[in-house]
């Protein structure tokens, strides 16, 4: 996988965490220490490298374009 990549969708990802749970008393990401910045990089990189890693092996499978343009059928359930 490309380390720019990456790189981007962690500190993404990351920021969007922060933004996502932080209390409007809180520090917003920029005003975060280094420290504790590099702390919440590592706790969702595994996520992001995951995530990454399913998209590339979908983009990689071969499609069916019969498949792909039909929608699901539904039926009405009967209570």
């Amino acid at each position: 996988m490309h380390q720019l990549r990456v790189s981007e969708a962690v500190e993404a990802a990351a920021k969007a965490l922060h933004d996502s749970v932080r209390d409007p008393k809180q520090f917003r990401w920029e005003a975060m220490t280094e420290q504790w910045r590099i702390e919440m990089r590592a706790y969702v990189r595994p996520c992001v490298l995951a995530a990454l890693r399913a998209s590339d092996e979908f983009v990689a499978r071969p499609t069916d374009r019969r498949v792909l343009g039909t929608r699901p059928r539904l039926e009405m359930v009967s209570r």
